[in-house]
């Protein structure tokens, strides 16, 4: 008698999670982005996670995060360096506003066939805001060693000193499911036009999470919802994942994303009233909850210095 046996082959599954500190930001303030990459339930310490975040307008952070530090591994598409240069790809150290800055990125295809990649340069300043992406994307062929340079303009919002290009290769944009192919390199320049400014770098690591990633939203920013994407590939099995926030501007008061004088009259409107207290009958004031900025339950000059920080704000 022949006994058939069955035999069940569980399937590994690779999970991606990502997740901000908070649901929505103001603009001016830093967000930051976590997450965990596990195999059956099994923390990954040598993983690498594609990271992309767009705006209203278009793609402004595109980074890759590690797991841990145990990446010595045989990439098939490698980042040997990036280089701050002019259009010639002469190293350069110093932009000036209102000019294109050149990065020369240099890309080994490590693999016996050619292979498709995606390259790109995200620079931020020395207040850590995204201030530009640059990208190029086509075949590699193999065994071979390839230049790129691109170009970046420094706007006239950018902050002055020391600031950071991160260049990173994908199989394609995290937002349609691309994965990175190796770490992230990065090169430090400077961004002259008056007094440099000094600026520490924020934590990296602020809430549970083994991939981590933080930057600041500019003044400039447009309002409105903000998508992360993230991806990831090993061992061959691939995850990926997304998740939103809101950006929000302080001083919009009547919500149209403008800081102006629409946003003051209202706070005229309401001026010295409080929660508790909603009605100043001597100044003929009513309580309104959106001209209430820093939201102690009082509108008064706390609330018109905010309104001043950001007066003339439009998102453009």
């Amino acid at each position: 008698m022949l006994l058939a046996n069955s035999f069940i082959y569980a399937s590994s599954t690779l999970t991606l999670t990502v997740t901000t500190d908070k649901p929505s930001y103001y603009i001016g303030e830093e967000v930051y982005i976590c997450g965990n990459l596990t195999i059956d339930n099994t923390t990954i310490h040598d993983g690498l996670i594609g990271l992309e975040v767009n705006n209203p307008s278009g793609v402004i952070v595109v980074r890759t995060r590690p797991t841990g530090t145990n990446l010595s591994q045989n990439w098939l598409i490698e980042l040997i360096d990036v280089t701050p240069c002019d259009q010639y790809g002469n190293p350069k150290a110093n932009f000036t506003k209102k000019t294109l800055a050149y990065f020369n990125t240099t890309v080994k295809n490590n693999d016996i066939e050619m292979r498709n990649a995606l390259v790109t340069v995200n620079i931020y300043d020395i207040s850590r805001s995204p201030i530009g992406v640059a990208s190029f994307e086509g075949v590699i062929k193999e065994n071979t060693t390839i230049s790129i340079i691109m170009s970046i303009p420094i706007p006239q919002t950018a902050e002055t000193g020391n600031a950071t290009a991160y260049a990173n290769a994908y199989s394609g944009w995290p937002r349609i499911g691309g994965k990175p192919y190796c770490p992230e390199k990065s090169k430090q320049f400077n961004i002259t036009d008056g007094t440099p400014k000094t600026g520490s770098e924020p934590k990296e690591q602020t809430i549970q999470g083994n991939y981590n990633t933080t930057f600041k939203l500019s003044f400039y920013e447009p309002i409105g919802a903000y998508t992360i994407h993230v991806t990831s590939m090993y061992q061959g099995l691939t995850a990926i994942n997304r998740t939103t926030f809101e950006v929000k501007v302080l001083g919009d008061a009547s919500g149209d994303g403008r800081v102006g004088t629409v946003d003051l009259s209202m706070l005229g409107k309401a001026w010295d009233t409080s929660e508790a207290d909603p009605v100043n009958e001597l100044l003929g004031t009513v309580w309104n909850e959106n001209c209430d900025f820093n939201a102690d339950k009082r509108i008064g000059t706390a609330d018109l210095s905010i309104l001043g920080k950001y007066w003339g704000y439009s998102g453009s």
